[in-house]
């Protein structure tokens, strides 16, 4: 349970490491553009799949906001370990 929350919270952090304390500063656009062009971005898209499946920005992973019930099968092996593991700023949108 207390790794679900984890998860849950980690999907509020935009360009935080999971591991750092809950901050979740916003960024520019033109900074996130920046990320994407290095590579040096994970992008998560917190909408569910049939909303993420009617477009979503290039190589985001989708992990629903509303929780692990919604996720898609493959999250808790793909998605999820990613997250956990990264070095790199993760990015988080809804919209």
């Amino acid at each position: 349970m207390k790794r679900a929350f984890l998860l849950a919270t980690a999907a509020l952090l935009v360009a935080a490491p999971l591991t750092a304390q809950i901050d979740a500063p916003r960024i520019t656009q033109q900074d996130f553009k920046k990320l994407i062009a290095a590579k040096n971005v994970v992008i998560v898209d917190t909408r569910v799949a049939d909303v993420f499946e009617d477009g979503h920005i290039p190589g985001a992973l989708q992990l629903p906001l509303e929780g692990r019930m919604t996720w898609p099968d493959e999250s808790d092996k793909t998605v999820v370990p990613l997250l956990l593991k990264t070095k790199k700023p993760v990015v988080v949108y809804c919209a």
